[in-house]
């Protein structure tokens, strides 16, 4: 009984796996008008080349050197971290580019790192909506959009 059992297994299994395997390759076949072989396939993810430049300010709109700034991805309403952080050269100035699949949101978080070498200041962020990238291919490559001028104004941190 056991070896009748494990035969059927085995032929069902078999039967299961041909039919999958033929519907898999005919899915692939041809295009929606039956023109077999026409279809151009392509897999991967569009994506396009981002830019962001801007400076850390303070109240006085004088720079801040050395301030760390994350820019998080933005994915519908949720963030997340992909990218190492960046600081601030001596002129407060701050510069990102990369190529990303990403919707064009981010938030650019600002938080003082080093302490009170250059001050303590509070942390803060702000929401950057690129306008959509100009200038793809027609293939997977969308573009560049850039965003250039963002100001990110931190204030003192009395209580350190």
């Amino acid at each position: 009984m056991k070896k009748v059992k494990n035969v059927w297994l085995r032929c069902s299994a078999w039967l299961l796996n041909s039919i999958l395997l033929l519907l898999g390759f005919s899915s692939c076949d041809g295009d929606d008008n039956g023109n077999v072989g026409e279809q151009l396939l392509m897999y991967g993810m569009p994506y396009a080349t981002y830019s962001l430049k801007g400076k850390v300010v303070d109240a006085q709109k004088q720079p801040i050197p050395d301030i760390e700034v994350k820019i998080k991805i933005g994915n519908g309403n949720v963030y997340y971290n992909q990218i190492a952080p960046l600081k601030t050269n001596s002129s407060g100035e701050f510069s990102f580019k990369e190529n990303l699949t990403s919707e064009g949101k981010f938030r650019l978080v600002a938080r003082d790192a080093d302490g009170a070498a250059n001050g303590s200041f509070k942390s803060d962020s702000i929401e950057i909506t690129m306008d959509k990238p100009s200038g793809g291919d027609g293939s997977w490559f969308q573009g560049s959009a850039s965003k250039e001028d963002i100001v990110i104004t931190l204030q003192k941190d009395e209580a350190k």
